[in-house]
Order: structure tokens, then sequence, then C-alpha cells
């Protein structure tokens, strides 16, 4: 009974059905047309390894997702034009076949789907290109349900999980004919993921840290076999196997993976093997005065590679040379966040170098960085740091070295000549606004609002301030350094090109958000990431502003985005919730402000 009325339902007339694409293309032209697809459909194209796979991958996932909008449209529901025709095969052509995976690499496509043809075609530059095109081309394709209400109803009707069997039947392309013009706004586009805080058993992948050491090298061994977390009598590391694996399965999606080793800083766990190359280690990050000028570390697990003994840049460079090796994207982050100099002057041999040399803690940092740079130069591959060398330490880094910022306004870095990624932890940063994760921490101990002193009280309300002065446990950022949560609305908005001038744009090779790992593991990974780090994407992809110049706007991306999270849920992706479901069925009812259509 389930197999007869599925196939029935599915079959059923679509009005003025929505297509929510995300990311959102360059360029879209709609016709009103609905185009079946052929119950042999099959998606073709030149004998390529990358191609193959992916052919295969969209086309199971296809007939299996069999996706109906969660979101409502707004618009009028009118009854479509049905094509005589049926969507028999999608047909992909690719100009260079041998284009690598690369910063720059030509993403472009263009997808035509007509009703008048029984073809639709798919074309790139490069494979790369033609994996977009094939996401965009099933995020088009959609199936029918029958949505009556009180007639004949039983309890089939709320179960439709088990119609994998159906294939392409039931299966249509609404609005067509449909013409895509595409391409990245940004070439480097991506996501930050902090391994080292806690483990995930799986990008720019943060592999290490001072809490963890779980890469396994065959030049070091100690550095993972002292330095990984224990758990349950397990070993937590990733072993160069793991590392071809989520290469390779990276590299067959068009994703490239970017390790990143920190240092000089962030290098307390590489003491538990190497103790002699690394200042401060298991000191408490505070000295008794828990004032923050007299830190050891930015957080909880302190030690740095100590830079005056040639034994650290012999360890340094077995390091480098067989992640880079490990490795094959053309880029290496070598980290250089953070450095805290009075971690160095704890130990008296570098207390007694700098005396004896007059440096200071920031000549010590730039010799670091020249000696880890020329190392990092010598394997061929392009260097990435974050930006604290740069804008906070103004250390005269070279000019090809790719700076990340994060602290500061990215015209900061632009303005000083470098090549830039956004990562603006006040837009882009997914693990803010959770709370303080340290132990101890008595500023949480309060039953009522702390009174604000009269003048200050004053001045607030006179300058219309009160609800910019916060205390940390009413309202403020609860012991959160980065707070508050950054919503997906505030990742949508953030426009990594603010303030610069056409010129300087081209210095902004795009962007990454970034998931650092204190409170978060592969329990909590799913939801941290989704459907949040699809705003970063559409932003990178499609850019701020549209083809005829005008900014992109939360209120045209929340219904795309609505559907793009229950998307998520069933391709298996446990995406957070951005709404009440009842949003999705009553369009513009959860806006903020009045609707201004229902005026």
């Amino acid at each position: 009974m389930k197999r007869s009325l599925l196939t029935l339902t599915l079959l059923s007339v679509a009005f003025g059905q929505p297509v929510f694409l995300w990311p959102k293309p360059q360029s879209i032209q709609w016709g009103d047309v609905q185009l079946n697809l052929g119950r042999s459909f099959n998606i073709r194209g030149p004998d390529i390894a990358v191609l193959e796979d992916a052919m295969r991958r969209y086309t199971h996932l296809i007939a299996r997702e069999r996706w109906d909008p969660v979101q409502v449209s707004d618009a009028d529901n009118v009854n479509p034009v049905h094509a005589s025709k049926h969507l028999n095969s999608l047909d992909i052509e690719i100009i260079d076949k041998e284009a690598a995976l690369t910063f720059g690499t030509d993403e472009s496509y263009t997808l035509h789907i007509s009703p008048e043809n029984t073809i639709g075609t798919l074309k790139a530059q490069t494979v790369w290109g033609a994996l977009r095109g094939l996401e965009t081309f099933s995020q088009l394709v959609q199936a029918k349900y029958n949505d009556s209400e009180g007639e004949d109803e039983d309890e089939d009707e709320y179960a439709y999980e088990d119609d994998n069997d159906l294939g392409f039947q039931g299966l249509f392309i609404p609005q067509t004919p449909i013409i895509i013009n595409d391409e990245p706004r940004f070439s480097h586009r991506g996501l930050m993921l902090d391994t080292s805080r806690n483990y995930y058993p799986v990008f720019h992948w943060h592999i290490t840290d001072s809490q963890s050491f779980p890469l396994v090298l065959d030049s070091v061994p100690e550095l993972a076999k002292k330095g990984a977390y224990r758990l349950h009598g397990k070993k937590l590391v990733y072993t160069k196997q793991d590392v071809r694996v989520i290469v390779k399965h990276a590299h067959s999606r068009g994703i490239r993976v970017i390790p990143e080793i920190d240092m000089p800083g962030h290098t307390g766990s590489w003491a538990k093997a190497f103790k002699q190359f690394i200042t401060c280690s298991d000191r408490f990050f505070l000295d008794p005065s828990n004032s923050w000028e007299k830190r050891y570390a930015a957080e909880p697990g302190s030690g740095q590679l100590n830079p005056i003994l040639k034994g650290t840049y012999t360890l340094v460079k077995q390091v480098i040379d067989e992640v880079t090796a490990l490795f094959p994207d053309e880029w290496y982050h070598g980290g250089g966040d953070e450095p805290v100099y009075r971690c160095w002057e704890d130990a008296k041999s570098v207390r007694d170098y700098m005396a004896r040399n007059n440096v200071t803690g920031l000549d010590l940092l730039n010799i670091f960085l020249e000696k880890e740079l020329e190392i990092i130069s010598n394997t061929g591959k392009t260097a990435m740091l974050w930006e604290d060398s740069v804008t906070e330490n103004h250390l005269a880094i070279p000019k090809d070295v790719v700076i990340q910022v994060w602290k500061n306004p990215v015209k900061k870095a632009v303005k000083a000549g470098y090549k830039v990624i956004a990562s603006s932890s006040n837009f882009w940063y997914l693990d803010c606004g959770h709370g303080q994760w340290s132990g101890n921490d008595t500023a949480v101990n309060e039953q009522s609002p702390p009174v604000i002193k009269k003048p200050l009280q004053k001045a607030l309300e006179k300058y219309e301030g009160s609800d910019n002065y916060n205390p940390s446990n009413w309202g403020g950022s609860g012991g959160d350094w980065c707070s508050p949560f950054k919503s997906w609305q505030r990742m949508y908005i953030y426009d990594i090109t603010y303030g610069l001038s056409k010129e300087e744009t081209k210095y902004v090779l795009g962007g990454e958000c970034a998931l650092w790992s204190e409170q978060s593991d592969e329990t909590t990974l799913d939801a941290r990431l989704w459907p949040r780090a699809a705003a970063t994407a559409e932003v990178l992809w499609s850019g701020n502003y549209d083809e005829d110049g005008n900014k992109r706007s939360v209120d045209d991306a929340m219904p795309r985005m609505f559907d793009w999270r229950y998307r998520l849920l069933k391709r298996g992706i446990r995406a957070e919730p951005l709404q009440p479901l009842w949003c999705g069925s009553h369009p513009h009812m959860c806006d903020a402000a009045f609707p201004a259509g229902y005026l």
C-alpha cells in the first residue's frame, strides 16, 4: 500500500514550486515550464577520475534526496506549464581536462536546462567548475509530495523515507528554461578547523597547539607519542594514512587542505617530548597576581619554542619538511599568532642572551619568523601567517607571505602591502558566544546585577548608551572574549573588502570562517558549523553585491537559508535550527520588523 501511494503522490502536480539555491549564482534566468526527469536520467561527461566520482555521487544523491522545499514561497501560486519532453541526461563539457586544484583555479561554469531539449548542458573550463555546477544542478531537482489534508489520511502519509528505490520517477525541475552563468567572487573560500584542543575523527587544518600534538610524524614520532591525548586507553592521533584519506576525500570534492603547525607560540604540547626547546612549559598561564600583563600564554597551556637554540630550528625544519611533503597543497600555514615575550623571558638562558645582545622580545620573534619562513620557502610552498606579526608587531614580513586577519580590519594589512585572507573574529568565529570555559571563575557568582555608579548611569542615559553597557552576566560577554554568538545573519553581512578602494580589493584573496575547539568536538561539530558556515560560503562565492551592484540582504537570504538548513539535514548533516518550522510555512511572519510587502 505504501509503495503505490508514494508513486501516485510523487506524480502529483506542482503549483508555483519555489527553488532555493545556495550559494546564489552570479547570473540566473528562469522560465515557467516544469520539466520532468526521465526514468533513465543519467549524467555524462569526459573520462576524468574526479568527475566520474562526482557524477556517480550526484546521480545517487539526486535519486535518493527527492527534495521537497520546506520553505514556502511568498510568490503567487501559478499552475506551471508542463514540458512535453523529459530531461534524459545532463552532459558535461570541460575545456581544460588537466587543470590542477590550486589557488586561482578557474571554477566558472554555465548550466543550461531547456524544456525543448532532452539533454541539459553543463560547460566548465575545468573539472573543478563542473563540480560546482553539479551541486547547483542537484539543488534544482525536486519531488512533489501530496500535502492534502483530511482526505484518506493514514499513517503512511506521515512517512516517506522508504522511497529511495523510486529512482528518478516523479522528479522534476521547475521554472525552466534555466540559464546559469556562475563563478566565485573569491578563489580562497575556507573553513579553519582546530583539532588540537579537542579531537575530531575526521579546510585550513589547525592541527596542533599547546594542548595536544595529534599528528604522527616519522621524523619526530615523539611529538605525537608523548604530546597527543589519550582517552579511554586510546591514543587520539592522525596517522599519515588518515591524512591521505582526508586529503583524497577533500580533493574529490574540489577542496584544498592547508595544514597549519602553529609556532613559535602555542607549542606547549611539544614540551612533552622536547622540553629542552620549549620555554615556560607547564606553567599556569597567569602569574599569582592574575594580571593579564603578566601572562605566560593567551590561554591555559603555556609554552613557546625557544628562539635562541640551534636545536629548535633543527626540530622545526624536521616538522615543516615532513608536513609539507605530506600535504600536496601549495600553501602552508606557519601560525605566528599570540607570542608572549614573558614566556621567553622565563628562561634564564634567554634573558642572558637578550642582555648580552641587547635585543627585545620583538627582536626574538623576528629572528624566529625569519628562520621559519626561510624553511617554508625552501619547501616551495606559499607561506601563510596570522596577522599579529604585521598588524600588531609591525615586522618586515616578506610581501609574498599571505596574511590571515582575525583581530584587525582587513584594510590594515592590505594598506601595509600584503595579500590577505579575512577571518574576523567579530564576524566569522564560530566558537564565540558559548561562555567562559575556564575553571574557578568567581565572576559568575552574581545573583543580582552590579550597581552602576550614578555618574556613569547618568552619562549612559544622556547619550542613550545604556544598551551598550551590559555587565558580564547580565547581557554582557559571560566571560567569553569574543561574544556575542555569531548568528548566520551577522556572518552573512560581513563585507571583507569594506573600506578598500577597487585596486586594494585585489589584495583580498578570500576568507575563512573558523572553529576553535576549546568547547567543541565531534559531538557538536555539525551544529557548530552548519548552517552558519554556509553564510560565509555564499559571501565568498556570490559576493556581497549582486550583478546590478545591489548589496545582498538577509531578507532575501532568509528563505533560502531556512530551506538549505533542512536540505543539510536530508543530506545527513545535523545542522542547528534557525527558526521554528512554522516560520517556513508563513513567509515573513517571523521577520524582525513589519514586512514592507504587507503595507
